[in-house]
């Protein structure tokens, strides 16, 4: 049976043409521990990651390249970030919509925090927001767009608060690259964190952050180690990108996600439109059906391709298990590590239905799960 797939949000599939043959092609003949061995090899590691910096460096638009870098995911970016500029006691500004790689890591250190309440929709209610900066104050956190609802939030709001109070403004963008133009010079962002298996359609196991200079430069490295430079000395190193980039990267993910992330942000606009007529199309079909309820952001609210459905009917994890039996197409049921977001929609605590299609999703794909979502509900 054919594998209609609709978790894009969770991860992307298929991948970008060419990132598996990118991986293949380091592992058979690339393989080099960068900084460490003297190999011919050596040149090939440093042109992918000068590659992934000129990328990213343009995307977000951030000239320091050597204040890029790269993790497993963007749950270990937002961990070095939060943990490595706060402190236990310290106050930093949430919203409703974040997502656990934020909250657990603020709670985990010890921060405390006031939260930007968020409407039905999904979107951040940014009217206190003035009312919350105090003096203990040290940053806002944003979630760019939702993996809950697709809504995607201000930041100009946020981060004209942020300079204006002299605070740190971070912004986790896993939903929203390469899809959403974010300036970091424009939105005066202090920080972010992006993930390579998702929107950039590269292999698990990817991600990175952008760390302002000034900030970098002083910021406690989550994790130390090796760097292959400055090795006369046991302290932290003080160069960058090093600083930030302790132990053997993973060159085998990164050379995949330089292959993925060339094909999606050189396809981004086609590929987003594809995504947003693909989620117009299950959006207005699941509409048209008795005992489903689309929950958070309207089809022409700003959005990314994300649906969130629940039922009148019968339990969302039956109706997913139904999909999977029927017509082996692949969703994701639950809470999706935001129970803040489900909160402030009214989901909580059982949660949604969630539809994520990408920019591969075929219109016979939906027509097909929308046939199935129906014989399922009128049985």
């Amino acid at each position: 049976m054919k594998r209609i797939y609709l978790d894009n949000a969770s991860t992307a599939f298929p991948k970008a043409p060419g990132t598996a043959a990118a991986i293949a092609d380091y592992i058979d003949n690339g393989c080099i521990n960068l900084y460490r061995t003297e190999s011919r090899l050596i040149e090939n590691g440093f042109d992918i990651l000068l590659s992934l910096r000129n990328m990213v460096s343009e995307l977000y638009n951030y000239s320091h390249q050597e204040c890029i870098a790269f993790t497993r995911n963007i749950t270990e970016s937002l961990n070095w970030i939060i943990k490595g500029l706060f402190r236990e006691g310290d106050h930093v500004i949430v919203s409703s919509n974040e997502h656990n790689a934020v909250m657990r890591t603020v709670n985990q250190a010890g921060l405390n925090i006031s939260r930007i309440p968020s409407d039905r929709h999904g979107y951040n209610d940014y009217s206190t927001l003035e009312e919350m900066i105090t003096r203990e104050t040290k940053g806002i956190i944003i979630n760019a767009a939702s993996n809950v609802t697709g809504a995607v939030q201000n930041l100009e709001i946020p981060g004209e608060a942020a300079e204006k109070h002299g605070l740190l403004f971070i912004v986790d963008t896993a939903q929203a690259s390469p899809y959403l133009d974010i300036d970091m010079e424009a939105l005066s962002i202090s920080a972010l964190g992006f993930t390579g298996h998702k929107g950039f359609l590269g292999p698990e196991g990817t991600g990175g952050m952008i760390i302002r200079r000034e900030i970098a430069e002083r910021i406690s490295p989550l994790i130390a180690g090796g760097t292959g430079s400055e090795s006369d000395s046991e302290a932290l190193p003080s160069t960058l990108p090093e600083r930030l980039s302790p132990g053997t990267e993973n060159m085998t993910g990164l050379a995949g996600l330089a292959k993925a992330m060339a094909w999606s942000i050189a396809e981004r606009k086609e590929s987003f439109s594809h995504e947003m007529y693909m989620t117009r199309k299950l959006y207005e079909g699941i509409k048209e059906i008795d005992g489903l309820e689309i929950a958070g952001a309207g089809i022409d609210e700003p959005r990314t391709a994300i649906l969130s459905v629940v039922s009148g009917k019968m339990d969302i994890a039956e109706i997913a298990a139904k999909l999977l039996d029927r017509g082996n197409i692949e969703t994701r049921v639950g809470l999706h590590c935001a129970p803040s977001a489900h909160r402030s929609i009214g989901t909580f605590p059982t949660g949604t239905l969630r539809f994520s299609p990408g920019p591969f999703t075929t219109e016979d794909e939906i027509d097909e799960t929308l046939t199935i979502l129906k014989e399922i509900t009128d049985e």
